[in-house]
């Protein structure tokens, strides 16, 4: 090799190594300006609305918490004392995410009525418990994973039950069977198309109850011959009071809801862009791990 190819040669090493360092220059100052805007981020403000298992306020101390199948009346206002504080299963995981990531937070109990309002002026930076495919979508950015979900499905009685372990809709309506529903809950657009209204009046195939308990003492009294409930709850009620061998879930689900942390589209765009990054990653990763299923399991063992 030449004395002239040698420095060539010597030139492209030296330029690219010093390319190299460059390019590592410039990905550590965004690192480090990202870890800086972390240090340097405000209080995060979260909103939740006031719903069982997952958000509500709990005196200290009183370990039994009430058992609600339903939300709040819409004329009721949370009402917050001094000797209260917010617990829950999407508070709990809102809450570790935080603290691990150490960036500041809060969390706030508010009427239904102020979620959307508060999301959409920028007053509340976030939202817990959120469905996709509602109201929200057009001023909300979602995570990728949902904090909670209820997958829905029939429950009939085991000795009622021959060679089929499927129920779904069309089938129930076919066998003409009763279905116990609860009051005042929310069934998605599937479920009514179903069973639809007659002359304004509920289906006659639907039977109300207060809560799941009375669900199932209905089904076992045979004053029905299905409900419909998330199997996430309804299994662990049905073990508690030893009901889960004489009443059967049927495998198919019917249909799910999922509920998602969601960002205000008014956040900075840098703010944003860090939040779901670092928020979506662990998310991801308590999912993975099954943590996020634990903390949802024994939140709704206590709430049962």
């Amino acid at each position: 090799m030449t004395t002239t190819n040698k420095n060539i040669l010597f030139f492209i090493i030296f330029f690219l190594l010093n390319l190299q360092n460059k390019t590592f220059a410039v990905e550590t100052k965004k690192i480090i300006e990202k870890e800086n805007l972390i240090k340097n981020i405000d209080k995060i403000k979260i909103i939740a609305e006031e719903t069982p298992i997952r958000s509500f306020f709990e005196e200290p101390g009183n370990d039994k918490k009430e058992n609600k199948d339903q939300k709040s009346p819409e004329n009721a206002t949370p009402m917050i004392s001094t000797t209260q504080k917010i617990v829950g299963s999407e508070i709990d995981i809102v809450s570790r995410i935080f603290n691990k990531l150490k960036i500041p937070f809060e969390i706030e109990i508010v009427h239904w009525t102020e979620m959307l309002p508060k999301m959409i002026s920028g007053e509340a930076d976030m939202a817990i418990g959120i469905e996709k495919n509602s109201k929200f979508d057009k001023y909300v950015n979602f995570t990728r994973t949902p904090t909670y979900t209820k997958n829905y499905s029939f429950y009939g009685l085991s000795s009622q039950l021959k060679d089929t372990f499927v129920m779904s809709f069309e089938d129930a309506v076919a066998h003409n069977y009763s279905v116990g529903i609860l009051i005042g809950f929310s069934y998605p657009k599937v479920f009514w198309e179903a069973y639809p209204f007659e002359n304004k009046q509920l289906n006659s195939h639907l039977f109300e109850g207060k809560n799941i308990r009375d669900n199932i003492i209905k089904l076992k009294e045979r004053k029905i011959d299905l409900l419909i409930a998330d199997r996430e709850r309804t299994n662990i009620i049905l073990k508690k009071i030893g009901a889960d061998e004489t009443i059967f879930q049927y495998k198919n689900i019917l249909y799910w809801k999922e509920f998602f942390l969601v960002f205000s589209k008014k956040l900075k765009k840098e703010k944003y862009e860090m939040l779901k990054a670092k928020i979506d990653r662990e998310l991801y990763k308590m999912t993975e791990s099954e943590e996020i299923n634990e903390i949802n399991e024994s939140w709704i063992k206590k709430g049962t």
